[in-house]
């Protein structure tokens, strides 16, 4: 539902048009297919969620009945949260879990504009299939004129097996002493498996599709037979159309392309298959990831009796049907000898896409950095012989946030297990017991400091940047919440940093190369608690969290306070 409300703001004589959007997600279980002896985790019996959309600084109001037996929130992905960080959905950082059969109501403002979701950011149940779309819409859409209708791809893993009770048990155990992650058993989009989703262009020449990576683990190269693909959007920046045979894209990565089906080249198949009438959308997950052969691969816990096959097929095909009718198409995938035969276009294959510039390039001022901070990322076993990730020696492990373990080795908890850090800013800001940012070495950068548990102090509208040193044979994708960031160079395009130096490009998760790094630059104007995570679901259970506990005197000076409305559920 979208209410209409004008504001009128005396500003240079600017009139803007504001709405309140609002939407009741009853979040249930699912099962998603006949004869499924898994449930899933759904919002509103759909996988994924219902959209919810709205235009840039619309107010989105969201009732959120939880109808499980068990707690859980719902993170919006990509949403600043400004003047809003209790709307966050951490648990333990930003609130206390939504109680089985009760409700919350969030509230906040639609921004920034551009592709963004929302997910579950509790006990697994992102991977356990509470996902969907929420889509932040400008008036005026750069490059709006090259295209002239949409579709939405959420590309998510499929587990056989619940994450939360087999899966997220098995691998944080001894068992498990390699760390094995749980290899998903196949790739799903928009809900459907490979070749039962039909896309239809309902006979539209210019085609932009909104890929967004929800899986709780894969990397995916994204391409479409016979098509360039033209990028306009990654996370939620504009930027220059940048044309592209494929691209890769990470955990919880935004992309959005248009296709031009005048441009389509049929050179691809024999002649004998023309004329093509539909063609596939191929999402070819990245086998390098795994830490096994995933075709041969027998999971410990891998039950035998599903329906589906045990063994991932990691090309996942997608059908494009030029027109309004579901058409197949009249080759086969294997018939191509490439997505393009002539060969003339690139692959993206910088997960970051450092070398696609912003929309707006004059309103994207990057400053220089005020502070610095290394983070070191590294997997060994505790003393349990469990794998667990750490950033700078220190595995950030608390029940509140993820799942509840048993090791006995020294770990991060929050600084008040019963309270989330957002509200002990806010109630006393001076007793968090952060040490303030220190200088080492002459001219050096002050260094943001933490507590020795994961806590890390940044001085509101700090500057800061941070050096990603992955001392890891994987790859990483990191969020930061309530901010985006300017993404300076990485290990695959070191160049970067002085190519692109009054001109970076800004999103909210960077993908950090295997046994590589990457430079990141963030602005602290947002107070509040904030996580920055390995975005793979399997590495968040391990431990693989940092929380910056951004002006924690300004919480208070904003006058934020925490409601008997907000600790109901503490």
């Amino acid at each position: 539902m979208r209410t209409l409300v004008i504001v009128v703001i005396v500003m240079s004589a600017m009139i803007t048009e504001q709405a309140i959007v609002s939407k009741t997600l009853t979040i249930n279980t699912l099962f998603p297919y006949l004869g499924s002896i898994k449930p899933i985790i759904a919002a509103n019996y759909k996988f994924p969620g219902p959209l919810i959309e709205a235009y840039e600084n619309d107010t989105i109001i969201v009732r959120v009945i939880n109808n499980l037996a068990q707690p859980t929130t719902i993170h919006w992905h990509g949403m600043f949260q400004i003047g809003t960080p209790n709307m966050d959905g951490v648990v333990g950082v930003t609130q206390c879990a939504i109680p089985s059969f009760s409700e919350m109501t969030y509230t906040f403002m639609a921004q920034p504009a551009g592709t963004a979701f929302y997910h579950g950011h509790y006990l697994d149940q992102y991977a356990d299939g509470l996902i969907g779309p929420l889509i932040i819409r400008r008036q005026v859409e750069p490059n709006g004129q090259l295209y002239d209708t949409e579709r939405i791809l959420m590309v998510s893993d499929w587990y056989n097996d619940a994450a939360q009770t087999k899966l997220s048990s098995w691998y944080l155990s001894a068992k498990n002493p390699d760390g094995i992650e749980p290899i998903p058993d196949a790739i799903v989009v928009n809900g459907k498996f490979s070749q039962s989703l039909f896309v239809t262009t309902s006979n539209a020449t210019s085609i932009r599709f909104r890929i967004i990576n929800a899986a709780a683990f894969s990397m995916f190269t994204v391409s479409i037979d016979g098509l360039p693909l033209h990028i306009i959007e990654l996370d939620q920046t504009a930027v220059v159309p940048y044309t592209v045979s494929s691209f890769s894209i990470s955990v919880a990565q935004r992309v959005s392309f248009y296709v031009n089906l005048n441009e389509f080249n049929d050179t691809f198949v024999p002649p004998d298959m023309l004329p093509i009438k539909s063609v596939y959308i191929r999402f070819k997950a990245n086998e390098e990831m795994y830490p096994a052969d995933i075709k041969h691969y027998i999971a410990p816990y891998a039950t035998r009796y599903v329906p589906y096959s045990i063994f991932l097929n990691p090309l996942y095909l997608a059908i494009l049907s030029f027109g309004s009718q579901h058409s197949l198409p009249t080759y086969s995938a294997d018939q191509t000898s490439s997505s393009l035969s002539s060969g003339a276009l690139p692959k993206q294959d910088d997960t970051n896409m450092l070398s696609a510039r912003p929309f707006s390039q004059v309103n994207n001022v990057v400053p220089n950095a005020t502070h610095s901070l290394k983070l070191v990322i590294s997997f060994c076993s505790d003393s349990l012989n469990i794998t667990r990730g750490y950033f700078n020696n220190v595995t950030y492990s608390s029940n509140t946030i993820n799942i509840n373990n048993n090791s006995s080795l020294t770990q991060s908890t929050v600084l008040n297990t019963t309270t989330p850090i957002l509200y002990q800013m806010a109630m006393n800001p001076r007793t968090l017991n952060i040490p303030s940012p220190v200088r080492e070495n002459n001219g050096s950068l002050p260094i943001i400091q933490s507590d020795g548990n994961g806590h890390y102090l940044v001085p509101y509208q700090a500057v800061v940047d941070i050096f990603l040193d992955n001392h890891d044979d994987g790859e990483h994708p990191f969020h930061l919440h309530g901010h985006d960031f300017w993404i300076i160079a990485t290990s695959d395009y070191p160049q970067a940093e002085q190519l692109y130096r009054t001109a970076y490009i800004q999103r909210d998760v960077v993908s950090v190369p295997a046994s590589g790094w990457a430079k990141i630059r963030f602005l602290a104007n947002n107070p509040g608690a904030w996580l920055l995570h390995c975005h793979i679901e399997w590495h968040m259970d391990a431990g693989l969290i940092l929380a910056f506990i951004v002006g924690p005197d300004q919480i208070a000076a904003q006058g934020y306070n925490v409601t008997a409305n907000q600790q109901r559920f503490c």
